[in-house]
């Protein structure tokens, strides 16, 4: 019985591959392009893993926030980088609601079929790692309400 366990796990293998997502790291991350250096106003890079259709693939995002208890949306600037799949992120909104309120950076890919999200928390000195969340699929509006919320939160 062990043996057949065995059998049809190493026979599933290949269908337990790794799935598209998105990867979140600093500015710097998105490498030494000369897109990458004009962008002063860099907040975070994005990366698109396991994604086979690079050409084709779309990012979106809008940051969300909280400033003196009044919801906010506004634009970011999503700019391809030097390499492939690589993108930087950067603020458009007003650096004194920054100051005042907090803040979320939400994102979505779509590779083929298969769709990734992030949901990135911003500080006073840039993304918040730790607080990151990488989904592979869509966030929901209740997911982006409540990151707010949290963060809205934790800065009390």
């Amino acid at each position: 019985m062990e043996m057949v366990k065995l059998v049809l796990a190493w026979a599933l293998l290949p269908l337990a591959a790794a799935a598209f997502s998105l990867t979140i790291g600093p500015p710097v991350a998105a490498g030494t392009g000369t897109k990458v250096v004009k962008t002063k106003s860099a907040a975070f890079a994005v990366r698109l893993e396991e994604c086979d259709a690079l050409d084709a693939a779309q990012v979106s995002g809008t940051a969300e926030g909280i400033v003196d208890g009044q919801r906010r949306s506004a634009a970011v600037t999503i700019t391809a980088a030097g390499s492939p799949g690589v993108y930087v992120v950067s603020q458009v909104w007003d650096q004194s609601d920054q100051n005042r309120g907090v803040w979320l950076v939400s994102l979505s890919a779509i590779c083929g079929r298969a769709r990734a999200a992030a949901i990135v928390p911003m500080g006073p000195q840039g993304f918040v790692r730790e607080r990151t969340r990488v989904l592979q699929r869509s966030a929901t509006k209740a997911e982006i309400e409540s990151a707010l919320k949290a963060l809205e939160a934790a800065a009390k």
